[in-house]
């Protein structure tokens, strides 16, 4: 998706050049409360952003780095990610938001960009999204992104809900 962009949006590959800023969200420990990461860790932040390097190049899936285009500040990590769920390939919409960047419907703006870009693409037939049942906001997101509450799963043997929209 690296180049694509909406309204306010910008999506560009991730790199390690990424972890200054990255580190707001690592620091933040309502940011990884659904994530197996440290908080304040380099290394888990040295690890997600390789974890996206390293799909990238394996899938051509994977996190991109959001830059607001009016400020060329970044506001978070969202994208397109392969995964298998229940034994069948899916193709899901992750987003991470810096805590900073809460709050002002840029994960819905990139998700719905996620969203078209399979659609446009004809990807697969719907897309997913892999959600904590705590994590309201995501869920929100989920929401407005058109996706509806499929049903729950154990991914990477931690429990979550399947939401899905129909491209």
């Amino acid at each position: 998706m690296h180049g694509v962009s909406t309204d306010r949006l910008l999506f560009r590959h991730t790199s390690m050049d990424d972890l200054s800023w990255w580190m707001e969200y690592i620091n933040s420990a309502e940011a990884i409360r659904f994530m197996a990461l440290t908080v304040g860790s380099e290394a888990s932040c040295r690890e997600f952003i390789q974890r996206s390097m390293d799909r990238r190049a394996t899938d051509g899936s994977g996190l991109n780095a959001i830059i607001e285009r009016s400020t060329g500040k970044p506001v978070g990590m969202i994208g397109l990610l392969t995964q298998v769920v229940d034994g069948v390939d899916e193709l899901e919409i992750g987003y991470h938001l810096l805590p900073s960047a809460w709050g002002k419907g840029y994960a819905t703006e990139a998700a719905i960009a996620c969203k078209e870009f399979a659609r446009q693409h004809k990807l697969l037939r719907s897309v997913i999204s892999l959600i904590d049942h705590e994590n309201f906001a995501s869920q929100a997101v989920a929401k407005r992104n058109g996706m509806s509450f499929e049903k729950d799963t154990v991914h990477r043997g931690t429990p979550a809900m399947v939401w899905r929209v129909a491209l």
